[in-house]
C-alpha cells in the first residue's frame, strides 16, 4: 500500500510539473513589441520562449505559422514574406494565453551600429534644435538599445560589474514611433538616415540602434570568429595570467578606461578576471548582436573606428571578421553593409592610414562607403554635425539597393597613367557623374607627391596652378628635379582638400605608387 502511495504521488507530481511547465507564460525577446518594424519581401523569423513542448500558433496580416516549444522551452517560427503595409496586428496563441502586438507594419528595417558618433544623440547635433520640433512621424520607428551605465571614467559598482558579467548591459527596449520626445534622444545619424529613406520610399522604416560609444571593432565580433583568424586569433586566445588589457593590439585609451570603470580591482595573482566589459574581445556581439538575431533586416549602417584607429594594420580583418560572423548569424546572405569613413580631425596622426584600411574594406562583398572628409571637427572626435553623415548613407542605400537613379557616391581613384617625359600624372576617376570640381569656390588642392629630389626623400605639396581638372581626371604636374614614387591626396588628419563630384559630394582619400618608374 505504501509503494502504491509512493507511485501515486509521483505519477501526480510529475503530471502537475508537466502542466505547469506547459502552461508557461509565452516570453518574446525585446525586439518584438507593439509599433515594430517587419522586413517586406523576406521570411519573417519570430521566437520566443513557452513551456516545454507547447504548440504555438501565430498569426499576421491573414498569414500563418506554427511552431512547437522544444524541452528547453525555446520555439521559433517563421511567417512568409509580406509587402510593405499596415497596421497589422501579430497574435501568438499557446496553451491558452494570447499574445497581440498592435500597430505593426511592414516596411524596411536597419541595423544602425558602431560606437559613439553612431551613438550621438539628434538633441546633440548642430542641427537638432531645429528637426526636433518637426519630428513627428508615424513611420519612422526607434528601437534604442540604451547602456544602463555610462562609459565615463567612473568606476562600476560591485552590482554593476556583476550584472555586466552576466550580460545585463542594456535597459529593456521597445519600438517607438518618431516624435520630438522619442527623435531627441535617438541617434542623429541614424535619424537623418532613416528620414531620408522613408521620404523617398514612402513606406515604414524601421531602424534598430545598439551602437555603444568608445566601443572598439572585436568586441562586436563573436569569439569563434576572431578565434579563427590568423590575424586576430591573439584577441581570443589569451595568454596563460593575461586578459584583454594586456594585449599589444588594442587602443591604449581601451585599456585605460576599463581600468578607471573596473576601479583598478585586482583579482588572482594581479589579474583581473572581469569580462563583463563592452570593450571587451566579443561582448557586445554576445549582448548587443546575439539577443536582435535573427530578425529580419535589410542590411546595416555602421559608423565606427575610433578606437581601432591606433592600429590600421588589422582592421581590414576586423571588419572580414565581423560581417562573416554577423551574416552567418543572420543567414540572410550577404546583406548591405555601408559605414561611414573617419572624418577630418587635426590631432589623430594615424588617421590617414586608417581611413585607407576603411578604404579597403570596399573589397568586402556588398559594402558602400560615405566618404566624410569634408566633415569633422579640428579637436573634437565628436562633431556634432551629424545631418550630412546620415544622409549620404541614405543616398548610399537609395542608389545600391533600392534602385534610385541618384548620384551618391563619392568619386574613387580608378586608374592612374603617367607621362615621365612632361613630367605629368593623369589620375582618372570613377562616380564623378557629370564631372569633378573644386568645391567651395576655392582652386583645387589637396594633391602631394612623395619621392625624391639629389639631396634625399622629399614631399612636394602641389599648388593649384601644377592641377587641371578635366571632366573624369585630373592632371598633376610634378616640379623639375623631382622623381616622384607616390601620389596622395587628402593624406592628412584634417587635410586641405576640396574635389568633389557634381554632386558635391568628396573625393576619396588615397595614396598610390606612380606606374612605370618601378
Amino acid at each position: 500500500m505504501l509503494r502504491f502511495a509512493k507511485r501515486l504521488f509521483c505519477f501526480l507530481f510529475t503530471g502537475l510539473a508537466f502542466s505547469a511547465c506547459a502552461l508557461a507564460q509565452i516570453k518574446l525577446p525585446d525586439i518584438f513589441s507593439d509599433h515594430m518594424v517587419l522586413q517586406r519581401g523576406m521570411p519573417i523569423p519570430v521566437w520566443g520562449v513557452a513551456g516545454g513542448g507547447a504548440s504555438l500558433k501565430l498569426s499576421l496580416g491573414g498569414y500563418l505559422a506554427t511552431a512547437r516549444a522544444g524541452q528547453s522551452g525555446n520555439w521559433r517560427a517563421t511567417l512568409p514574406s509580406m509587402q510593405a503595409g499596415g497596421p497589422f496586428e501579430l497574435t501568438i496563441v499557446s496553451e491558452g494565453q494570447t499574445i497581440r502586438l498592435t500597430d505593426v507594419y511592414i516596411g524596411e528595417v536597419w541595423l544602425c551600429s558602431g560606437q559613439s558618433n553612431m551613438e550621438w544623440p539628434l538633441e546633440k547635433c548642430a542641427s537638432g534644435p531645429e528637426e526636433i520640433p518637426q519630428a513627428g512621424n508615424p513611420l519612422l520607428r526607434f528601437f534604442q538599445m540604451k547602456k544602463k551605465h555610462p562609459l565615463n571614467d567612473t568606476p562600476f559598482s560591485d552590482s554593476q560589474l556583476a550584472a555586466f558579467s552576466k550580460g545585463e548591459f542594456f535597459h529593456p527596449a521597445k519600438w517607438e514611433r518618431s516624435t520630438p520626445e522619442t527623435a531627441a534622444p535617438f541617434s542623429g545619424v541614424a535619424y537623418f538616415f532613416g528620414k531620408a529613406l522613408q521620404d523617398s520610399l514612402k513606406m515604414a522604416v524601421g531602424l534598430i540602434l545598439n551602437a555603444v560609444g568608445g566601443s572598439p571593432a572585436q568586441s562586436w565580433i563573436s569569439q569563434a570568429a576572431l578565434a579563427g583568424h590568423p590575424q586576430l586569433e591573439f584577441l581570443a586566445n589569451l595568454p596563460p595570467g593575461k586578459n584583454w588589457l594586456a594585449l599589444e593590439g588594442i587602443h591604449p585609451w581601451l585599456a585605460v578606461r576599463a581600468r578607471e570603470n573596473w576601479d583598478n580591482r585586482e583579482r588572482g595573482e594581479g589579474v583581473m578576471a572581469l569580462p563583463g566589459h563592452p570593450f571587451a574581445p566579443s561582448y557586445l556581439y554576445d549582448n548587443a548582436i546575439r539577443p536582435i538575431a535573427p530578425y529580419a533586416i535589410r542590411g546595416a549602417a555602421w559608423y565606427q573606428g575610433e578606437s581601432n584607429a591606433t592600429h590600421p594594420g588589422s582592421y581590414f580583418a576586423m571588419m572580414q571578421a565581423m560581417l562573416d560572423c554577423w551574416r552567418g548569424l543572420w543567414g540572410e546572405g550577404g546583406f548591405p553593409f555601408l559605414f561611414v569613413q573617419l572624418p577630418a580631425i587635426g590631432n589623430r596622426s594615424l588617421w590617414p592610414e586608417f581611413r585607407e584600411a576603411q578604404a579597403r574594406c570596399l573589397s568586402l562583398p556588398n559594402t558602400g562607403m560615405v566618404v566624410s572628409i569634408d566633415e569633422g571637427h579640428p579637436t573634437n572626435v565628436h562633431p556634432r554635425e551629424k545631418k550630412g553623415i546620415g544622409q549620404r548613407l541614405a543616398g548610399l542605400a537609395l542608389a545600391r539597393i533600392y534602385g534610385r537613379d541618384i548620384p551618391a557616391e563619392s568619386p574613387m581613384l580608378a586608374t592612374m597613367e603617367c607621362s615621365w617625359e612632361n613630367r605629368q600624372a593623369t589620375l582618372f576617376f570613377s562616380n564623378t557623374y557629370e564631372g569633378l570640381e573644386a568645391g567651395e569656390g576655392r582652386a583645387p588642392e589637396g594633391f602631394v607627391f612623395q619621392g625624391y629630389i639629389k639631396e634625399g626623400t622629399a614631399e612636394t605639396i602641389l599648388p593649384p596652378e601644377k592641377i587641371t581638372i578635366e571632366k573624369n581626371m585630373v592632371k598633376l604636374t610634378w616640379p623639375d628635379g623631382f622623381l616622384p614614387v607616390v601620389v596622395k591626396y587628402a593624406w592628412a588628419p584634417a587635410p586641405a582638400s576640396n574635389i568633389v563630384n557634381s554632386a558635391g559630394l568628396p573625393m576619396a582619400p588615397f595614396r598610390e605608387l606612380l606606374p612605370g618608374n618601378n
